[in-house]
């Protein structure tokens, strides 16, 4: 089965390596914060902290950072209850006050270290919409963490929403740039390059369909007037004679009854000189005004002064 695009971002994630050994450890205090439960953290022994997770990738990492950072891990994996899936259980025992030092890391973090800690965050609780789909970037926390996480993300330019949740409190970004830049910053260049792809395809594809309604639009126009501009002129071909009317406006007139799909320009190059479009227009309209007014008089025989050499 394909991995999603938030599994295939947390994939590509799980590769990135902080540079600094703060930023390291700031990455895995938020995997440890975010990826606990504490129900489970009640069964444990005292001193012990726990970080779950359901991608090995993932796993593997916390172990690597666990490991640099000089804690005694314990690896363990046990079936969830819905037997669907398998969850790695990372028991990590802090002594000589490890759990504090995670605790201290995220109390007085760096500013070089506020990417890293973002990237932990959602690695532990993030999700990513399908850029196809629609913008969403969302992660999902407890109420007591929603203040610290939105003044880190605003000292890195983000400004998430905030909604409620049963299970705690989302942060989300709706906006396709504030999504860029928090990938960005996390380190998923691949994935901000497919973004953007898509980002690009669908205002190629809106930008054509735009074009292509626009000429739909246009060419019903323009057969509409054609459809109209040949009824008038039958009409005065019948009541009056095509060859009662002054040159301009007979050749004109038979080009349109030839041609009644032509366009203006296409018409105007017919004819002999040729035309402009504004010309062939301006001849046109003086044909639907005669036939207008020939159609509301009772008059058989247009008036002299109507049909003009002009």
């Amino acid at each position: 089965m394909p991995l999603s695009f938030s599994a295939r971002v947390k994939e590509e994630l799980t590769h990135v390596q902080a540079k600094g050994k703060c930023c390291r450890l700031a990455e895995l205090a938020a995997l440890w914060h975010f990826s606990s439960l504490p129900p489970l953290e009640e069964t444990l022994p005292q001193g012990f902290i726990m970080l779950v997770t359901e991608n090995a990738a993932l796993a593997r990492k916390a172990y690597s950072l666990a490991k640099e950072a000089g804690f005694n891990v314990k690896v363990e994996s046990m079936d969830s209850k819905t037997r669907r899936k398998t969850h790695l259980y990372y028991l990590v025992t802090p002594q000589d006050g490890y759990k504090k030092i995670l605790q201290e890391r995220e109390r007085t973090l760096h500013p070089c270290c506020r990417p890293a800690y973002l990237r932990g965050s959602f690695l532990a609780s993030g999700y990513l919409a399908s850029p196809g789909a629609g913008h969403h970037l969302e992660l999902v926390v407890k109420a007591r963490d929603l203040r610290f996480l939105q003044r880190l993300m605003r000292e890195l330019n983000l400004t998430p929403g905030v909604h409620q949740r049963s299970r705690g409190v989302a942060l989300y970004f709706k906006d396709s740039e504030q999504i860029i830049r928090a990938l960005s910053l996390m380190g998923a260049h691949a994935a901000v390059l497919e973004y953007q792809n898509v980002l690009v395809y669908k205002e190629m594809r809106n930008r054509v369909n735009r074009l292509i309604n626009c000429e739909t639009a246009n060419l019903s126009k323009a057969v509409e007037t054609g459809l109209r501009q040949v009824e008038a002129i039958s009409f005065l071909k019948d009541k009056l004679g095509l060859e009662n009317l002054p040159r301009a406006l007979r050749e004109v007139a038979e080009m349109r009854l030839r041609y009644p799909e032509a366009t203006l320009k296409e018409l105007g190059e017919m004819l002999t000189p040729r035309v402009g479009k504004s010309g062939v227009n301006h001849r046109l309209r003086r044909l639907e005004a005669l036939a207008k007014k020939l159609m509301g008089s009772e008059v058989k025989d247009a008036p002299s002064g109507e049909v003009s050499s002009k």
